[in-house]
């Protein structure tokens, strides 16, 4: 069951980014009208993205701490293609565009360490533009071998991202390394969905429906969930680096559900813990160090079917 359903869900985001119509976890179920998960002992819950925004897929906070950056579309809107909006993180202010035209989704942005340039996806391909939006893109060599996608920038401007080939209706993922001008073009493993540890010592990733670590130089892999029913996916280092936070459809007997909640867990596998507990399909989350962002379903109005970005602060 655990390898059928990674599969499945990977597999569906591969097919339909080539069909230029990429997707995250989304809520099959609509209604959601609670803001808080029952009961709520682990913080304040609230939204972070606007109302008139649907999210898709990762999104990225700042450096500093003040900005998000989101793939989605607005509600309202009749462009078909997903772009990259920016929104400040403490504020209801409206979002900003900053990319616009092309005939692809903008995906996975990640901010250089000095916050002045978004790298991210689109088509295949790896992109770099300002973070103020103006100014051309540029592009980003990539792995030259297939479909790259899922980029993260380190605080050393290393960059992570992985390519799909596919042969005989199978799909392989592998996980590259380089710098943002394409040189020390690295291959890493297998694996899916790669995050930095905060001092680029380490790459954490899915694989086989497990998470994983792995030194930046390819050396030392380690197995960190090693589960036979469920699945754990999308994992990334907490800010201070003690910590990883990932999406998981475990439920608290240790069985496989429908659902996906967040969870966190020390470096080393131990300590799991249940972050969110409501069916609202909650994925793609960061570690801040003011709190948890994820995406979620919860308080979408019916059959409105959205995902927007919520925090927890943690007590």
């Amino acid at each position: 069951m655990k390898k059928f359903t990674i599969v499945i869900l990977l597999s569906v985001i591969f097919l339909v980014s080539c069909a230029i119509q990429q997707t995250a976890i989304i809520a099959t179920k609509v209604g959601f009208t609670k803001e808080l998960d029952e009961p709520s002992v682990r913080g304040q819950l609230k939204r972070i993205s606007p109302e008139e925004s649907k999210v898709h897929y990762r999104f990225c906070i700042s450096p500093d701490g003040q900005y998000l950056v989101y793939s989605g579309r607005q509600i309202k809107s009749d462009d078909p293609y997903l772009h990259l909006w920016k929104v400040p993180n403490q504020s209801a202010a409206s979002p900003i565009k900053i990319t616009s035209g092309g005939a692809s989704n903008y995906l996975s942005p990640s901010f250089t360490s000095d916050g002045k340039y978004i790298v991210y996806e689109s088509g295949g391909k790896l992109w770099k533009v300002r973070s103020d939006g103006a100014g051309g893109k540029m592009r980003i060599p990539g792995s030259g071998t297939g479909y790259d996608f899922a980029p993260h920038i380190s605080a050393e401007d290393k960059l992570v991202f992985c390519s799909v080939q596919s042969k005989n209706y199978a799909q392989t993922y592998y996980i590259w390394t380089s710098n943002l001008d394409g040189g020390e073009l690295t291959q890493i493993r297998e694996g899916d969905y790669p995050s930095w540890s905060p001092d680029a010592s380490k790459i954490v990733f899915g694989y086989k429906g497990d998470i994983w670590t792995i030194k930046s130089g390819g050396t030392e892999l380690i197995n960190l969930t090693n589960t036979s029913d469920v699945d754990e996916l999308l994992p990334s280092f907490a800010a201070d680096g003690k910590g990883i936070v990932y999406t998981s459809n475990e439920s608290k007997e240790g069985k496989s559900t429908m659902d996906w909640n967040v969870w966190t867990m020390k470096t080393n596998g131990s300590n799991k813990v249940q972050i969110t507990e409501l069916d609202s399909w909650d994925s793609w989350p960061i570690w801040s160090d003011d709190g948890i962002y994820f995406l979620s379903g919860r308080a979408q109005k019916r059959n409105e079917r959205v995902q927007r970005i919520w925090k927890l602060e943690m007590q």
